[in-house]
């Protein structure tokens, strides 16, 4: 089960120590909206680490030494179609695209101590998935640890720290 930092200290090895990042995006613009530490275990890596110039949406924790210390597939993170039902009820399911996607998703990384950066990856544009995905946002990883739990809807919420 996770607990926040605020109700339980962070201890025990760096397996068990999580980062919660969510992000905000809106058309094609996507930023980092919160981070919370979390005593938490996140599962490894399933998959080999993405090679560049592949398609999808993946996130990387990356060392000062450029080396991909921790990496996870995302799916569909940015929604840019959404299910709707006919109203002659004669077929059941639709996909129709979304005129503004904008939205939040949730992921958790590890808090590893060798990690440098936070790294999220996807296509220039969401609605053309099969582009080679390229860097969409890069966080220092202590900026990431220090982040205030805060929403930006509350006015006595700090700025986000800022990606590239």
């Amino acid at each position: 089960m996770a607990g926040s930092e605020d109700s339980r200290s962070l201890r025990g090895d760096a397996a068990a120590r999580a980062l919660r990042l969510t992000f905000q995006y809106r058309g094609r613009g996507v930023r980092l909206i919160g981070s919370q530490r979390l005593v938490m275990v996140v599962p490894p890596p399933v998959t080999p680490p993405p090679a560049r110039g592949q398609s999808g949406y993946w996130i990387e924790l990356i060392d000062a030494t450029g080396r991909v210390v921790y990496h996870r597939p995302l799916y569909r993170p940015i929604a840019v179609d959404a299910e709707v039902y006919a109203a002659d009820g004669k077929q059941t399911i639709a996909r129709v695209p979304v005129a503004n996607p904008e939205g939040e998703f949730t992921v958790l990384v590890p808090d590893l101590p060798q990690a440098d950066v936070f790294a999220l990856h996807g296509p220039p544009d969401p609605e053309s998935p099969a582009e080679p995905a390229r860097e969409l946002l890069r966080v220092d990883v202590d900026a990431l640890r220090k982040f205030p739990s805060a929403r930006p809807e509350d006015p006595s919420a700090p700025d986000a720290p800022k990606g590239s």
